[in-house]
C-alpha cells in the first residue's frame, strides 16, 4: 500500500508527537520515582540562618545527590536545647542538629558516633586543632565535628588606649593590671567608678562570659577541674608543681575578684556596671573579653567603635599559651533512621575545605580546619581568633549552663563580701561535684 507524500508528513508527525509524549511521560515518571527515593534529613540550628546552613547542604548536594536537608533554625541557646531535648524524648527530633563543644558530659547518650571508617582519632588530629578532641571524642569515638572553633579574645577601644598612651595591648595580666590603672577614671574622693576599664571581677549580672573568663584563668594557672576519672570537681584542690603544693583554683579566684574589690590597687569594676557589652558599645568601658560572634553585634550597636582585636593575656611565667573556646559542631542524633547518611553529611559538611571556606565567608566566623585556619593566620579580623584556636584547652563540664550559674554565684558571693574566696570555692566545687554524681545515678 501506497501512501501520499501528505499522508507521510501527518503519520510522522502523530508519531513525533507520540514520541515526545512517551518522552515526557518517562522522564516524569523517572523523576517521581527520584522523588520517592529522595532521603529527607532534618536538621536543627541555632544562630546560623536558613541561608549559612544552605550553603552547607548545597556543598553536600554536589557530591551526593538525592538527600535533602530540611533546616530549622532556632535563635535563643536556651530554648533551642530545651526543645531539641524534648523532641529527642518523644522520638520527634532531628537527625542532625549542632551541638556545642561542652555538651559531651551532658548529651552523649543521645548522639550516635562516627563509624571508624568514617572518622577516628587519628583523622581527628589531622584535621582540627587539639581541643577538638577533647570537646568531640571519648573513649576512642569521635561524637561531633566542629564548623568553627571561636576563642575568647580581648577586644579593646582603640580611642581609649590611645588617649592613655597605651600603644600595644597587654600580653601578660601584668601589663593588663598597668593598663587597668591608666585607662580606669576613679572619684579618688569616694572611691568610685567614673569610667571601669575593664570589664573583668563581676558575675554573670554585669559581664557577659564571666565564668569563661574564670574558667580560663584557672587553665592558665595549672587547676586541674576535674578528678582523672570525672567523677568529682577538683578546682579548690591543691595541686603539685615541682615538689611544692599550691592553691592554684584560689589564686586564679583572687586575681579575677581583686578587679571588683574596692580595696584593690587595680579596682575598676563591680556588678552595678553597665553590662559589658552595652558598656563597650556605648563607650562606657575600655576592655572586654568575648568572642568573634560578638564583634558584628557591637558594630551594629555603634558603627563608630573603633575596635582593636588582642589575643587574650597570658600569665607571666606561663611557658605555652592557653586560650578558651566556645563553638559549635554538627552531631547525628541516636533517634535517626538514616544515621548512615547523616553522618556522612556531617562529615562532608565539616572536612570540605571548599564548603567551609564558603560557610566561613559568609558567617565571618573562626575557621576550624587545620587547612582553613593556616589561611586566616594573618586576617586583621579573624587572624588572632584563628591562632587562638591552636592553644584553646577546655574543661569537661557536666552541665555548662549549671557550671555558669554556679561560678557566678561564687563570684557574686565573694565580691559582695559575704563569704570568703576559699569558702565560696569550695562550696562550688560541692555544687558542680553533686552535678556529676547526680548525673552518673
Amino acid at each position: 500500500m501506497q501512501f501520499t507524500r501528505n499522508q507521510l508528513i501527518i503519520i510522522g508527525s502523530v508519531v513525533g508527537v507520540v514520541f515526545v509524549i512517551g518522552l515526557i511521560v518517562w522522564f516524569g515518571f523517572r523523576e517521581n520515582i527520584g522523588r520517592q527515593d529522595d532521603v529527607r534529613l532534618m536538621a536543627w540550628g541555632v544562630f546560623d540562618d536558613t541561608r549559612a546552613f544552605q550553603t552547607i547542604a548545597d556543598g553536600f548536594s554536589a557530591q551526593r545527590r538525592g538527600v535533602i536537608i530540611e533546616y530549622r533554625q532556632f535563635t535563643d541557646p536556651v530554648v533551642y536545647e530545651r526543645e531539641l531535648v524534648n523532641a529527642l524524648a518523644a522520638g520527634t527530633g532531628p537527625d542532625i542538629f549542632m551541638f556545642h563543644n561542652t555538651w559531651l558530659p551532658k548529651h552523649y547518650d543521645k548522639v550516635i558516633p562516627f563509624l571508624s571508617e568514617q572518622m577516628n582519632i587519628a583523622a581527628l588530629r589531622e584535621l582540627f586543632p587539639k581541643v577538638v578532641e577533647q570537646d568531640f571524642s571519648d573513649d576512642g569515638f569521635v561524637y561531633a565535628l566542629p564548623l568553627s572553633v571561636d576563642t575568647l579574645a580581648m577586644l579593646y577601644n582603640k580611642d581609649d588606649f590611645n588617649s592613655a598612651s597605651i600603644v600595644f595591648p597587654p600580653k601578660t595580666w601584668s601589663e593588663l593590671e598597668d593598663s587597668v590603672s591608666r585607662l580606669r577614671r576613679v572619684n579618688t574622693v569616694t572611691n568610685e567608678i567614673i569610667k571601669p576599664a575593664a570589664a573583668i571581677g563581676g558575675s554573670l549580672k554585669s559581664i557577659n562570659r564571666a565564668a569563661d573568663l574564670l574558667s580560663l584563668l584557672m587553665l592558665q594557672s595549672g587547676t586541674r577541674m576535674t578528678d582523672s576519672n570525672f567523677g568529682n570537681a577538683a578546682f579548690s584542690q591543691p595541686v603539685i608543681f615541682q615538689n611544692q603544693s599550691f592553691l592554684s583554683g584560689l589564686t586564679a579566684f583572687n586575681f579575677y575578684t581583686q578587679f571588683a574589690n574596692a580595696s584593690s590597687p587595680f579596682y575598676t569594676w563591680n556588678d552595678s556596671q553597665h553590662y559589658s557589652l552595652d558598656g563597650f558599645a556605648d563607650e562606657s568601658v575600655s576592655i572586654i573579653f568575648n568572642y568573634a560572634f560578638q564583634i558584628p553585634q557591637l558594630k551594629q550597636k555603634n558603627p563608630f567603635l573603633s575596635i582593636g582585636i588582642a589575643s587574650m593575656p597570658q600569665p607571666n611565667t606561663a611557658d605555652r599559651r592557653v586560650d578558651f573556646p566556645n563553638y559549635w559542631g554538627l552531631a547525628v542524633s541516636n533517634i535517626s533512621s538514616n544515621s548512615n547518611i547523616a553522618l556522612d553529611f556531617v562529615k562532608t559538611a565539616a572536612t570540605d575545605a571548599n564548603i567551609m571556606r564558603s560557610y566561613g565567608a559568609l558567617t565571618q566566623k573562626p575557621p576550624a580546619l587545620l587547612s582553613l585556619i593556616n589561611e586566616k593566620l594573618n586576617d586583621q579580623i579573624l587572624g588572632v581568633f584563628a591562632r587562638q584556636a591552636l592553644t584553646a584547652r577546655s574543661w569537661p563540664q557536666i552541665d555548662n549552663v549549671s557550671v555558669e550559674e554556679i561560678f557566678s554565684s561564687m563570684i557574686e558571693a565573694v565580691i559582695s563580701g559575704r563569704v570568703s574566696p576559699a569558702d565560696a570555692l569550695k562550696e562550688a566545687e560541692n555544687s558542680v561535684t553533686a552535678l556529676m554524681r547526680q548525673r552518673r545515678l
